[in-house]
């Protein structure tokens, strides 16, 4: 095979604004977000919350939260720490590529995969709100998509549940990202402004009255003020806002109000006359999306505490294709509008000894789905290069979905803690029921040093696009995974950490297709930038992944700060013949090394390298693939070639003049500083017969800066 690496058409500075890998073209051009100064003033500022209600409360004011027994290996984060980790953009899943168990397979997006898990597999929780996917243009059948709705500037930490996570939780299979925004100061007001390559960007917090205090965040993308094209074809349009309010009415309450809300649009076309560009599908995509959410915290007793929310998320989105090599014959397109309107109730009691927690959640969904392949498309994965899979489905409907979750945990001389727990969850669609149970121990071997093990199992409804894409695809059944956890871990008095553990998981009821024996929902090639093709899948997959880690953190208060981690894993699925097979996420060894360096008390110098293996993929059938002039896969060999392995430098240097949280702070860097050409996958050119399949790369090297100006 002949290794290419596409050419840069992105219009002078601008090429280093936005990475994006819609139709499968180079990706060398990220869009960061400038770096900003937390929101609250650096003096420590009065929160509107009782300190009763605080004394037992952690994350977005909520009971259950403090209920975590997974907390021994439970990944952490400030917004400072976020924010000084470079390459990462302001972005809060682009950190957490950073982090053991986090994998990615591209620089262009923000999806990542944990501990061997598809990207479908993540849950997102804001202030204690369950949230299906925070940001921008969200990729299809995943929970990532190019940029997070929320800044790290106006988020206090986040804590990743990468295993053994709360009952609480509706179904995921590989991890619950908590993300804590920052409280609104109480004292006096607060007005951040930043620009930079990402757009431009405020955060306003004041005070209401004595008992209350309000926050908001808005960002919008300005890269198409300047151009239409960033080299991909088109430019991104986007914005999005945050807004929090805080009160406590009484001594014992309080009541907080979330919303989350964004807009996004793109439409790309591909250069036919280009022989490196492998598009030939237009993709025209709209998006909006927004959650509304209260919660009431109500203190019974000094140690019991009741929690209310109701909550309302609403999501509509378009998506076109044409193929512009057949005169813009249509190929596919959806509208697609959600909503789903859902209550939580929780009662918690802390006991000197034992804690425990019962809960009940639920949710009526407004669904409405339009998808359209009516005339159907030639399959990639078959030679025949008749239409395959036409389908034009219509679905309205309102599912209910009803959950009742408990947890048990028993504390015994400060050094023994037993978690037992149980999820009974109803899935509307599909009429299933699942029951989740699980257990776990943690002990304090000596000093410092604490273990932690269990086991727990998970349910997780497949996707609506897929789901609802094939109407015979409806039974599909919920996947469910079971998950192994052990791990040590070693924490001294000045913040270091140190830990090593291993896990196991098994997933059952796994989507895969009926019409070739050897693809699953976990193989399946990526189809971001092609065509949208739905085809007919049953629950009979399996799949294994596993894997140890180790991970060592000093204190981020230290003059040189180092944040590293190793790990080995290996994860495979199971289609309807048997054979077990490498999954997409199959990367065996991943490292990570952050380092920051003190440079007086206003200046820090970061420094950061991250590798992993290849990426598996499927090879083409050249031959054929030439002839019919479209890429055609050889499912024979499903995943059995890897590219090239990933490495990547990035440093960073910024400089705080602000004083008390005032004033101005300013950074640049470089990305890829060593311009490495880093597999992104394999593709074929359509429209030039004689080219072959030729290997795409991800970003090259390219500076980032930006301003942050607080008042």
């Amino acid at each position: 095979m002949t290794t290419y690496t596409l050419k840069s058409r992105a219009v002078a500075v601008l090429v280093v604004m936005l990475p994006w890998s819609f139709i499968g073209q180079t990706s060398k051009h990220k869009m960061p977000s400038p770096t900003a100064a937390p929101v609250t003033p650096s003096a420590p500022a009065t929160t509107v919350m009782p300190a009763a209600i605080a004394s037992i409360t952690v994350e977005g004011h909520s009971a259950g939260d403090i209920l975590q027994a997974d907390t021994a290996i439970t990944l952490q984060a400030t917004s400072a720490e976020m924010q000084a980790a470079p390459g990462t953009y302001n972005d809060i899943p682009r950190f957490l590529m950073t982090e053991p168990g986090v994998t990615f397979d591209t620089d262009s997006r923000n999806t990542y995969m944990v501990n061997g898990g598809n990207p479908i597999e993540n849950l997102y929780v804001v202030d204690g709100v369950e949230i299906a996917n925070i940001n921008h243009l969200s990729t299809s059948n995943s929970s990532g998509g190019f940029v997070s709705m929320l800044d790290t500037d106006a988020v206090s930490s986040v804590s990743l549940h990468k295993a053994l996570y709360s009952t609480k939780y509706t179904g995921a299979l590989s991890s619950v990202l908590s993300v804590n925004t920052a409280s609104p100061a109480a004292q006096r007001r607060h007005l951040q402004m930043d620009v930079g390559y990402a757009g431009m960007g405020a955060i306003y917090s004041h005070p209401l009255g004595k008992k209350a205090a309000f926050l908001t965040q808005y960002r919008r993308s300005v890269i198409n003020y300047f151009t239409d094209d960033i080299g991909i074809g088109g430019a991104p349009i986007y914005s999005g806002m945050l807004a929090r309010v805080d009160t406590h009415p009484t001594g014992k309450d309080t009541v907080f109000g979330l919303y989350i809300g964004g807009n996004d649009k793109i439409a790309l076309h591909p250069n036919l006359l280009d022989n490196e560009d492998p598009g030939y599908v237009s993709t025209t995509y709209t998006g909006n999306r927004g959650i509304y959410a209260a919660t009431w915290n109500h203190i019974v007793s000094g140690n019991t505490l009741l929690t209310s929310q109701v909550s309302y998320a609403s999501s509509h989105t378009t998506t076109s294709q044409a193929n512009e090599m057949q005169n813009n014959a249509p190929v596919y397109s959806d509208d697609l509008k959600e909503g789903l309107s859902n209550g939580r109730f929780e009662w918690l009691s802390d006991r000197r000894n034992f804690k425990v927690l019962l809960g009940t959640t639920f949710g009526v969904r407004q669904l409405d789905y339009s998808i359209n392949q009516a005339k159907g498309f030639p399959s990639p994965y078959n030679i025949d290069p008749l239409p395959v899979n036409a389908s034009d489905v219509q679905f309205n409907g309102n599912p209910m979905d009803q959950a009742a979750y408990g947890q048990f945990t028993w504390k015994k001389f400060r050094k023994l803690e037993a978690n037992l727990g149980a999820r009974m969850q109803r899935f509307g669609l599909s009429g299933a029921t699942a029951v989740s149970p699980q257990g776990s121990v943690m002990v304090q071997l000596t000093k410092g040093v604490r273990f932690f093990g269990g086991v727990a199992n998970y349910s997780q409804q497949v996707p609506l696009p897929t789901t609802l894409g094939i109407a015979s695809n409806r039974t599909l059944k919920p996947i469910s995974d079971v998950q192994y956890q052990v791990t040590v871990v070693y924490e001294n008095e000045r913040g270091d950490r140190f830990s090593l553990g291993g896990y196991h998981k098994v997933y059952s009821m796994y989507p895969v297709s009926v019409e070739h024996p050897t693809l699953s929902l976990a193989n399946i090639v990526d189809t971001f930038g092609q065509p949208f093709l739905y085809m007919p899948m049953v629950s009979k997959g399996s799949g294994v992944s596993n894997g140890v880690e180790a991970e060592f953190n000093s204190s981020f208060s230290r003059k040189l700060f180092v944040r590293a981690n190793v790990g080995l894993g290996r994860s495979f699925a199971t289609a309807l013949d048997g054979v077990s097979r490498r999954t997409n996420y199959d990367m065996p060894l991943r490292t990570n090394l952050i380092t920051a360096v003190r440079i007086g008390k206003k200046q820090m110098f970061t420094t950061r390298y991250s590798s992993h293996t290849g990426t598996p993929y499927t090879p083409y059938l050249v031959a054929q693939s030439q002839l019919q002039q479209r890429p055609i896969y050889d499912i024979t060999s499903v995943n059995t070639a890897r590219g090239t392995d990933y490495q990547r430098i990035d440093v960073h240097y910024e400089v705080n003049l602000q004083k008390e949280g005032r004033g101005m702070k300013l950074y640049g860097g470089l990305d890829n500083a060593l311009n490495n050409r880093n597999y992104y996958q394999y593709v074929m050119i359509p429209h030039c017969p004689g080219c072959g399949p030729y290997e795409l790369t991800q970003m090259n090297r390219y500076p980032e800066f930006g301003l942050t100006w607080a008042f």
